[in-house]
């Protein structure tokens, strides 16, 4: 989305202007506040208190920075010291109450004397308390930006100039900035912590590969959970192909599979939901997909069409089928129904068609997609969640005697390779006319009902072809070694 409305400032930077009738403005505070407003929660004396302790402590300075930035002092004047103190502290200047004094003074726009300096210095008799007021500083911060965000959706929902999906995404992204803030700011985790974790996670594979059950979330593909371990939170799994080949299909299949024990959300930028809900009922009754488009059903076809839409309606999986949607508002749906418990799995069909635009106009194409696939590896470490996303691949594989898919057959960016903890290139040779193909695990076998996922890159594990077979429709899936063919292919 664009920039704020007109008369709409940053919630972050506290001087929101809007439509809302507004106060005159008051030189003691850091923003301005619409009149009819509420009392916001602020602490001149707890304030005082914290550049008190700086000044006579100037030592606390670097854990107060990790707290609080200039904006949670509410008084303009004690904004304005704090300014220069974090300042001081970067040029590697000295501090203390003789030398705040003297940059206050060389710096333009801050007039603050010497004695209100003093004064601060005997609100308190020490710095020992001076991290603990600081997060006290950081919650009414908090809580104001709460308040003004109430204040700025009333204003964009009245304004009109954006969609309410737009202002969804924008409250969705403040207050997500909100939590963050919220969050403590040192990220940096102990090494026997991580090591702790890593033992836990490595023992429960361990119990689960002991009980015959998938580490992840099964694919339905035995020897492709084998493989990959099932797909795991904060992956990013990339399925690429040519047009199809029966990526769409694949994804099917992956997300009833997921459904059975985590909810499934679905972008589906090509095909509407109606669509996808008629592949899944010809899949799961077992009809004649060609009767099921001409609408030549009996009553047995009814029967078994009813008892698969009773199954799939129980199915946890969430549709959206909006055309061009940006990775942005995908992030803010997945992320919001995350929080809900609603998100345990994405796929996004296909890469190349979420909407990309910017507001610069020399990005390149190659660099849309990259930022795109960037923005859905991002979405998977936020919400702990395995994210698939299609992709299509460039015309250079139908150029090559050998059509076997390749990394840098990735259409239009290398990034989506850098970003992907696994890579899988879905085909079925018998589209080129192949009739039958060598493999070193089952000799030679022919291509009729036939597919294979080439996992090109795999992070934590093997590379290498998994076969499986499809019956006409590309609705069933299965294992080839756990199938016979004609068993699979006669499956309508």
């Amino acid at each position: 989305m664009g920039g704020p409305p007109s008369g709409v400032g940053h919630i972050g930077q506290y001087r929101t202007q809007t439509t809302l009738p507004m106060k005159r403005d008051n030189a003691s505070k850091t923003y301005n506040i619409p009149r009819n407003i509420v009392t916001l929660p602020e602490s001149s004396e707890l304030e005082r208190a914290v550049l008190g302790a700086l000044i006579l402590e100037p030592g606390y300075l670097p854990d107060v920075m990790e707290i609080v930035d200039k904006t949670a002092f509410y008084v303009t004047t004690n904004a304005s010291i704090f300014s220069v103190m974090q300042a001081m502290f970067a040029d590697g200047c000295k501090i203390d109450l003789y030398t705040l004094s003297q940059r206050c003074k060389d710096t333009p726009g801050v007039e603050i004397s010497l004695a209100y300096l003093a004064g601060l210095t005997q609100t308190v008799g020490s710095g020992a308390n001076c991290i603990d007021h600081a997060r006290q500083l950081k919650e009414l911060d908090n809580r104001r930006r709460f308040i003004m965000l109430g204040y700025e959706i009333a204003t964009r929902a009245s304004i009109g100039a954006n969609s309410t999906d737009d202002i969804t995404e924008w409250i969705t992204r403040q207050v997500d900035g909100i939590a963050a803030n919220s969050a403590s700011t040192n990220d940096l985790t102990p090494l026997s912590d991580a090591v702790h974790n890593t033992l836990q996670n490595i023992e429960q594979r361990q119990r689960a590969l002991q009980a015959g059950e998938c580490i992840g979330i099964p694919t339905g593909l035995e020897r492709l959970d084998a493989v990959t371990g099932g797909w795991r939170g904060g992956q990013l799994i990339v399925l690429a192909g040519r047009p199809a080949m029966g990526k769409s299909a694949a994804m099917l299949h992956f997300a009833r599979i997921a459904a059975a024990g985590v909810p499934v959300c679905i972008f589906s930028l090509e095909m509407p939901n109606s669509q996808l809900i008629g592949r899944m009922l010809v899949g799961g009754s077992g009809i004649n997909p060609a009767m099921f488009r001409a609408g030549n059903i009996d009553g047995n076809g009814w029967t078994r069409l009813e008892q698969a839409g009773t199954e799939l309606s129980a199915m946890p999986i969430y549709l959206n089928d909006r055309a061009g949607i940006s990775m942005n508002a995908i992030r803010s749906q997945c992320k919001a129904m995350n929080r809900r418990r609603y998100c345990g799995m994405v796929i996004i069909d296909y890469l190349q068609l979420v909407d990309t635009t910017s507001g610069n106009r020399n990005q390149t194409r190659e660099r849309e997609i990259a930022d795109a696939s960037r923005a859905a590896k991002l979405l998977a470490k936020e919400i702990d969640a395995p994210v698939i996303l299609l992709s299509q691949l460039s015309r250079k594989v139908e150029e090559r005697a050998d059509k076997t898919p390749l990394l840098s057959d990735l259409r239009e960016s290398g990034a989506i390779e850098q970003d992907a903890d696994i890579v899988i290139f879905i085909d079925r040779p018998a589209m080129y006319g192949v009739q039958s193909i060598e493999t070193t695990r089952y000799g030679t076998i022919g291509t009729e009902g036939l597919g294979r996922f080439i996992i090109a890159k795999n992070r934590e594990g093997e590379t290498g072809a998994i076969y499986f077979r499809h019956n006409t429709s590309l609705t069933r899936f299965t294992d080839y070694e756990f199938s016979t063919e004609n068993q699979v292919l006669n499956i309508k």
